[in-house]
Parts: C-alpha cells; sequence; structure tokens
C-alpha cells in the first residue's frame, strides 16, 4: 500500500530533525571537549609561574568542571526549555520539537506508530484534514505546556537548577493524536499479541499509554516529559476530534465504505444537503459544518477509561456538560444517543446497563467484522465460566448489526 503524502511528509521531518539535532549535540560536545582541553594545558603551563597568579589559575580550574554528556545537551535552535527559552523570537521551536526523538527506542515506536495509523487516518480523512488535525495536536499541546510551567514559575517563584522543566522534545503528542483518532474509528476492535495470548482492546489504549508512561517517569525523570504531553495531546486530541474538526458526526462514517468519498467529483450522483436536520454522518460530499466534531455516545469522553473508573469520570463529565448547556456554550441538540437509543429505547435505562455494558466492553466479542471470537479472556474459558454465553453473544451481535444496518438504510434516504 502506498503511504500517503502528509504521512510521508511527517517520517522524512521526523528522521531529519532528530538526526540533525543529534549531530549538533555531538558537534557542542566536541567543541566543549577541545576547550576544556585547551584550558587544561594553560592551567598546567601555568603552575610553575608562581603565586601571582593563584587566582586566574582557580578562575582556570572553575572553568575546566566535568563537561556534561551529549545527552545533557540540548539545541536552543530546535528545542526548548520553558520559562528559559526565549520561544517568542523563535516561534518555530513549538512545531520543531515535536518531531524529534532522544534515543532510537522511542525514535522506533513513533516511526511505526506515524507510519501505520497516519496511513490509516489520512486515507480516511484526506490529506488536508489530517495535516490541519497534526499541526493544531502539535502547536497547541506545546503552547500549554509552555505556558503551564510559566504559571508554574509565578505562583511557586523562580525555578532552580533543581526544578528546572524538561527540554520539550518528544514526538509523544504526535503519538497520542493518533491513538485517539484510531480509538474514534475502530473502539471496538483488538490488538493481538502472542498468538491470541494478550489482547488489547483499542477503546482503553490511550488510557494504558498514559499509564505506562506514567510508570517510566517513575523510573525515571527523563521520561516525566513524556507523561506530561501523553496527558496533555490526550486532552487536546480529543477536544479538536469531539468539537472542533470538520465532517460533523463521523459516528457511523464506517457503516458504508468510505472510498465512496474518493469517486470522481463530476459523477456524484448524491445532492449535497445543506438541511442540518438532514445531515448524515458517512463519507458522502454532504455540505454540513453546523455540528463539528464527533458528538456521539461512543466517544464521550469517559469511554476512555476501564470500568469502575469510567464511573467517576462520567459522573463528573457530566457535571460538567450540564454546566456548559446551562451557560448555553454547549447544544445538549447536537450530541448524538448511544446506539442503543436508536430504536426508541428509553434513555432512563441506561444507567441500569453499566453491568451489560461492562461486560460487554471488557469480556465480549467484538461486534465488527473481521474481530470474531477476540475477547479479553480466552473463550474456552469464558464459555466454562458462563454456559449459554456463545448463544447472547450471538445475539447481541446479531441485534447489534441490525441496528447498524437500519442507521445505514436512513443514511442511504
Amino acid at each position: 500500500m502506498k503511504v500517503p503524502k502528509v504521512t510521508s511528509i511527517i517520517l522524512v521531518v521526523l528522521l531529519s530533525l532528530t538526526f540533525l539535532n543529534f549531530m549538533l549535540k555531538y558537534y557542542t560536545y566536541f567543541v566543549l571537549m577541545v576547550s576544556s582541553t585547551k584550558k587544561q594545558q594553560e592551567l598546567q603551563q601555568g603552575q610553575g609561574q608562581g603565586q601571582s597568579n593563584q587566582e586566574s589559575h582557580s578562575q582556570l580550574a572553575q572553568e575546566t568542571g566535568e563537561i556534561p554528556h551529549p545527552h545533557e545537551l540540548f539545541v536552543p535552535l530546535l528545542t526548548f526549555i520553558p520559562t528559559k527559552s526565549p520561544v517568542l523570537t523563535r516561534p518555530w521551536v513549538l512545531i520543531t520539537s515535536s518531531f524529534i526523538e532522544e534515543n532510537f527506542f522511542e525514535l522506533f515506536i513513533s516511526i511505526l506508530l506515524i507510519f501505520y495509523l497516519s496511513r490509516y487516518l489520512e486515507t480516511i480523512w484526506g490529506s488536508k484534514e489530517f495535516s490541519k488535525f497534526i499541526i493544531v495536536n502539535v502547536i497547541v499541546s506545546n503552547i500549554t505546556i509552555y505556558i503551564y510551567y510559566n504559571l508554574k514559575s509565578l505562583v511557586f517563584g523562580e525555578l532552580t537548577n533543581d526544578n528546572l522543566p524538561p527540554v520539550i522534545l518528544s514526538s509523544m503528542s504526535i503519538n497520542m493524536g493518533l491513538i485517539i483518532g484510531i480509538k474514534q474509528r475502530i473502539a471496538n476492535h483488538y490488538l493481538i499479541f502472542f498468538k491470541g495470548n494478550l489482547r488489547i482492546k483499542i477503546n482503553y489504549l490511550p488510557f494504558l499509554t498514559i499509564i505506562f508512561t506514567w510508570v517510566l517517569s517513575l523510573l525515571s525523570e527523563e521520561f516525566f516529559i513524556l507523561y506530561v504531553m501523553s496527558i496533555v495531546g490526550f486532552i487536546v486530541s480529543w477536544t479538536y476530534l469531539r468539537f472542533f474538526k470538520a465532517s460533523a458526526n463521523e459516528r457511523q462514517s464506517y457503516l458504508l465504505p468510505f472510498s465512496i468519498s474518493h469517486n470522481n467529483k463530476k459523477k456524484n450522483r448524491f445532492k449535497p444537503v445543506t438541511n442540518v436536520n438532514q445531515a448524515t454522518s458517512t463519507n458522502f460530499p454532504i455540505e454540513n459544518d453546523s455540528i463539528r466534531g464527533d458528538r456521539s455516545e461512543q466517544f464521550a469522553f469517559y469511554t476512555f477509561f476501564p470500568y469502575p473508573l469510567s464511573i467517576i469520570v462520567k459522573f463528573i463529565s457530566n457535571k460538567i456538560f450540564m454546566y456548559m448547556v446551562r451557560h448555553k456554550f454547549l447544544n445538549p441538540h447536537d450530541f448524538l444517543p448511544d446506539e442503543d437509543d436508536v430504536d426508541g429505547e428509553d434513555n432512563d435505562q441506561e444507567q441500569y446497563q453499566d453491568v451489560d455494558t461492562l461486560k460487554n466492553n471488557l469480556f465480549g466479542v467484538s461486534s465488527l467484522k473481521g474481530a470474531g471470537d477476540v475477547s479479553t479472556i480466552p473463550k474456552s474459558i469464558w464459555d466454562w465460566l458462563i454456559p449459554g454465553n456463545k448463544d447472547k453473544n450471538h445475539n447481541s451481535i446479531k441485534t447489534s448489526m441490525d441496528k447498524r444496518r437500519k442507521l445505514a438504510l436512513k443514511e442511504l434516504e
């Protein structure tokens, strides 16, 4: 499969800036080594000149201190340190710092994620919308981190060398944005490892990424910036896809082949719909920008967290949502109900279905094509624990697919 244009550009920029950062660091290290060697030679030559030059010798001894390791250096033209770097005079560092990796392991992971996830998302969203998503994610994430450390400096006083902010350089915000985008598209799929013995649901992949970076930050302080950028990238990406991304209501766009949207526009037989009530969620060329983002229940904030944490997050997020609605920041009619409410089911019964939802999310088979017989617990053990679970899951999948087909027919009409 051919790599899309924007994905290729991101990979080239990532490799180029990482290599340039590596070369400049070691060039600076080499210059410091040469300078330190010359000063040590001058110090040795001046030892026989008597006590009259003792003060100058002491100054030279201080200047010939321990040379920092190349890993401890940073390139001010490519990266920045909040509260210390002149970001206002070098605004490009807000972009370049997100395309630099510090070590080979992080670079390898970033290349894999960008190569596979970016290629998928760019094919669905298009190059223009995908590039806009990446740029917004990078700039807003770095500006947020910069403002956070500056506010922290104002509140707690001037930061010293002991608690100096870390150097901002990592593509974690991009990687987290791609993971959020994949979660939006195929939340019910699984990542299968070790011949099916380990299964990770994509729905919880962002949460697991944050936990993983948090554990790394406990092991070493140099990974703390990954933890910070993963949280900021998660919030920025979800906010953009939830409220601001063009192409309103993408929840059901996977019901129909997205390749239809790539057909020749001259041969398009579908007339654009300008009425908001007739807006659909497919990738047909429909001109409707009144509602932006994915307002479906499947992309709600609490769906990123496993049970029982999701119940707490849902309670808090609902309070915030009602506050935003009360002050008319949000329109409740812009948000779509869950798929279970499409056929006229009572919304009040949703609170009594948390247990079934939990079991379906964690232990049930995926309802999407190609993920059958996939569960967190191996199927043989699950069938042994609950007899008759196979028929129940089969009926649940059949009911879900019937609802999806009805939705697709409504979109076609």
